[in-house]
């Protein structure tokens, strides 16, 4: 008699971070994603401070992606006894490289040591790059394939099939990007009938605007911040969805539409973007472009990097220039050190790109916030606040239906994940308008048998 086979959601649920989800079937226990929840510092570090399992039981990783909402928290695992393989896309993995040794600098900082720089290293040893659409099996009965899911550089959605206890396809869509970007490759699931599918989306509930229209808005931005000799601040990580922002920005100078304004990527481990994009033309659209000239994707024109060793260098610049830096929603890093130092001149703009946790400081912003705590201390909100979430890497909720549609079907059952109580509740309901019966909303900690 087959061992019972189950799902368990320890992060992701009902919220947007901390992604992790354990598979248990044909005697594996597997991780699909070992994300960090963020947002609220004081609320996120004591969910990430506890482990809900122990990595020395886990046998293999799977990351969607190399966001820190993904495969954040791998290097606690490794740093606890986890020493099985991490399998990954090559470009979430090179990504991953950058950005866990990005987060171990930040945590050191502020004094939260989750890990350090030795366990990022001792995660890259357990590194494995698995390209797109090569099966590879973790147990006799068990088999997994990664395909493009358009979110960032090398992201993919998981597909796994077991046949201990009957057969068994489970799809998990990790981050679903949105079609037509100018730098990654569409969304492309493998097509085919799904008994589990794991989906969420936390713009779920939103219409995107076309990335046409997007750019004639970041014209509108840029010119006004330029006319106010202001700086604008873009909290993003500086290697993900990020860089179709940037590539907007070198387009519309290109074109003319904006005056020449540097673009700073403020990062302890600064990576060029056109480097590492050409390391992974797999990711990429139209790569066959990559090395015939530096324009498109691979454009280097606007960038500049602060030196190593030197990140009090970018604070000296008054403006007008555009700041890229983490983390995301605001609270840590040298994004919360940029706002604390800007959001109370009116002179300057801040750019919201990502999902907002609940209770972060870029959520209370963009609730209107007259003041908001930053670094320990109190700042008055003067500074303009936009939100552009259609650079965010996440589709909206037509172009989740239209990802559903083209996974072919049916769907016999549906888990939704990755999103706030609004974004859940609307893919909820596009799952079902597009004929599946079974919706579950896990919540933290919950185990399904299947």
């Amino acid at each position: 008699m087959s061992a019972p086979r189950t799902l368990t959601f320890f992060g992701g649920a009902a919220t947007a971070t901390g992604s992790m989800i354990l598979l248990e079937a044909a005697g594996a226990r597997v991780l699909l994603d070992a994300g960090l929840f963020q947002g609220n510092v004081a609320q996120s570090t004591e969910k990430n401070r506890e482990l809900p399992l122990d990595p020395a039981k886990v046998d293999a990783i799977l990351l969607s992606d190399a966001g820190l909402a993904a495969a954040g928290r791998t290097p606690q695992l490794v740093r606890h006894g986890f020493h099985g393989p991490v399998y990954a896309t090559p470009a979430t993995r090179d990504c991953a490289a950058i950005l866990l040794a990005e987060t171990a600098f930040e945590l050191e900082s502020a004094g939260r040591q989750l890990y350090g720089l030795p366990d990022v290293f001792a995660t890259q040893q357990l590194a494995v790059g698995q390209p797109y659409h090569r099966a590879l099996h973790l147990r006799r009965n068990l088999v997994f394939e990664f395909s493009e899911s358009g979110h960032t550089l090398g992201s993919a959605s998981i597909e796994l099939r077991t046949g201990e206890g009957g057969s068994h396809r489970i799809v998990y869509s990790g981050g679903v990007g949105r079609p037509g970007s100018a730098i990654f490759r569409d969304p492309a699931p493998i097509p085919g009938e799904v008994d589990t599918l794991i989906v969420g989306s936390p713009f779920a509930h939103l219409r995107h605007p076309m990335f046409s229209d997007a750019r004639l808005r970041i014209a509108e931005i840029i010119n006004e911040s330029v006319a106010r000799g202001g700086l604008i601040i873009v909290p993003a990580a500086t290697i993900g969805p990020v860089h179709e922002f940037v590539r907007a920005v070198q387009d519309l100078w290109h074109r003319s539409s904006i005056p020449e304004i540097p673009i700073w990527m403020d990062t302890p481990a600064p990576v060029s973007l056109s480097t590492i994009l050409r390391l992974h033309p797999e990711s990429v659209a139209a790569n066959e472009r990559a090395y015939q000239h530096d324009t498109g994707a691979f454009d280097r024109s606007l960038l500049h990097y602060v030196p190593q060793g030197q990140p009090d260098h970018v604070d000296r610049i008054e403006g007008p220039a555009i700041i890229v830096a983490p983390n995301e929603t605001c609270d840590a890093g040298r994004a919360a050190h940029h706002l604390r130092r800007c959001l109370g001149d009116p002179r300057h703009t801040i750019i919201l790109t990502s999902f907002q946790e609940e209770g972060s400081v870029g959520r209370l912003l963009q609730d209107g916030a007259e003041t908001v705590d930053l670094q320990g201390e109190t700042v008055e909100r003067k500074a303009t606040i936009e939100t552009m979430t259609a650079y965010s890497g996440f589709a909206d909720g037509e172009e989740m239906r239209g990802w559903i549609r083209a996974l072919g079907g049916p769907v016999k059952r549906a888990f939704v994940v990755q999103g706030d109580d609004l974004a859940v509740a609307m893919m909820v309901t596009i799952l079902r308008e597009e004929g599946v019966r079974d919706v579950i909303v896990p919540r933290q900690g919950e185990a399904f048998s299947f």
